[in-house]
């Protein structure tokens, strides 16, 4: 297989969700001969909801036969499961349990050598519990399957990038959960990706967890003693990282413009100025695994599932952004 060439798997998602007609519109828009992609999910789905732009697919079943997949073809990974074919917009406990098949299918065949990284599109957590299984997200789940306890969920675009501290958990346990040690986790894997994406000479800013920082100890100390105290450890590590910095104003356009990565302490502290500002063309990419995942930054969208009007930028990206990391990963 020649130098550059990459076998992707992409997930479909939920089955009732947008996530199988993003996969298919940009599966099939890719024009790059380097990426061999392989969409994982129950054909019937395709076939019986998105015939328009179901065709040219060939089948790839289990985790056998991959060393023969060619370049300038697209590939089908058929999830055996013998449940009825949803109606787009009807998310329930079967969809759920559909949509974690297709995830565990996709760690398979990475296992295996059949894929080289991992797209996944949006699942229904909701859905999913329902089925019976504790669900908080992508990023949690993907890490407990392969055994790797720290990751980290960036969100990413050519001009905005957004680290999170703390993922899918309740606001009421944050500061539980972070401490120093956490924070240069983070801060550190961090500058690792940034530098794989955009070179050497990059910069890293923190927001801090409390309103102003804390106002020197008027309103909380925490930042001035767990934050402080991570980033003057990671600048003593050589790591070009500034902050704490108020939330309010690290955010405002013209401010983290000036930095390569920004590191938020929790989920929408992060993920609000960023959808904001990067929502069509906005990736989820994990941190700290082995397997190189990305995802669409954006959810199901029953209420526009089957409408044929959901916009597939942000899987094209995420498919695009993939296979830079993994190549990279691979020099």
């Amino acid at each position: 297989m020649r130098k550059g060439l990459l076998k992707i798997g992409i997930t479909a998602g939920d089955p009732a969700g947008v996530g199988p007609e993003v996969a298919l519109k940009a599966v099939n828009a890719l024009r790059d001969d380097l990426i061999i992609p392989v969409l994982i999910g129950r054909k019937s789905v395709f076939q019986k909801n998105y015939p328009d732009i179901f065709s040219g697919y060939e089948a790839m079943t289990g985790t056998t036969g991959h060393a023969q997949l060619q370049p300038g073809k697209k590939y089908i990974c058929d999830i055996p499961l013998d449940l009825p074919v949803p109606v787009p917009g009807n998310g329930s406990p079967e969809t759920g349990r559909e949509a974690l098949a297709a995830i565990d299918a996709a760690l398979d065949l990475w296992r295996s050598g059949a894929i080289e990284a991992m797209v996944t599109g949006p699942v229904s957590k909701s859905c999913i519990d329902k089925s019976g299984v504790r669900f908080t997200g992508h990023t949690e789940y993907i890490a407990g399957k392969i055994g790797e306890p720290d990751p980290f969920m960036m969100m990413y675009s050519e001009r905005y990038r957004v680290l999170l501290a703390t993922t899918h958990v309740p606001v009421s346990e944050i500061t539980g959960l972070i401490s120093r040690d956490r924070l240069l986790k983070v801060i550190r894997a961090g500058h690792a990706s940034i530098r794989l994406i955009d070179g050497e000479r990059v910069k890293l800013a923190i927001a801090g967890l409390d309103p102003h920082c804390g106002d020197d100890g008027a309103i909380g100390t925490f930042d001035r003693t767990v934050t402080a105290s991570a980033v003057e450890e990671a600048q003593k590590e050589g790591i070009p990282i500034e902050g704490p910095f108020a939330a309010d104003t690290l955010f405002m356009p013209g401010s983290w413009e000036r930095y390569n990565l920004v590191i938020a302490q929790y989920h929408d502290q992060g993920l609000i100025p960023f959808k904001t500002l990067a929502f069509d063309e906005g990736v989820n990419v994990t941190l700290g695994l082995s397997i190189v995942r990305t995802s669409v930054d954006h959810g199901t969208a029953f209420d526009i599932a089957g409408t044929n009007t959901a916009r597939w930028s942000s899987m094209m990206n995420a498919i695009r952004v993939a296979y830079s990391l993994a190549v990279k990963q691979n020099q």
